[in-house]
């Protein structure tokens, strides 16, 4: 299953970006930064070839460059069991444990 990246990390890459007036270029096969106004596009295809990901200790990875997310995780911890209390069908719940890495019995 391919998980797309979280919307709360992709505003603090596009926050950071901004920021630093920076921008994620392809290059020559590759994603790089490079200087001037982010491009969503860009930035998404960079998540989904993995040039931009989320990283095992909660920080995100940027070509390279590690930044600290300005993700509030318990309010989304809170969003996201509210939304499978309420929501979620069994199928829906062993689809996520299957995105998480979570091992089922």
């Amino acid at each position: 299953m391919n998980c797309p990246f979280p919307d709360e990390a992709m505003k603090t890459v596009v926050s950071y970006l901004r920021r630093s007036g920076q921008t994620v270029i392809f290059s020559e096969g590759s994603f790089v930064l490079g200087k001037g106004t982010p491009n969503i596009n860009v930035i998404g295809q960079a998540c989904a070839d993995g040039a931009v990901s989320l990283t095992e200790e909660g920080s995100i990875q940027i070509c390279g460059r590690r930044i600290m997310p300005e993700m509030d995780t318990v309010k989304l911890r809170r969003r996201v069991e509210d939304h499978l209390r309420k929501s979620a069908s069994k199928q829906d719940i062993i689809r996520i444990a299957a995105c998480l890495g979570v091992r089922l019995k």
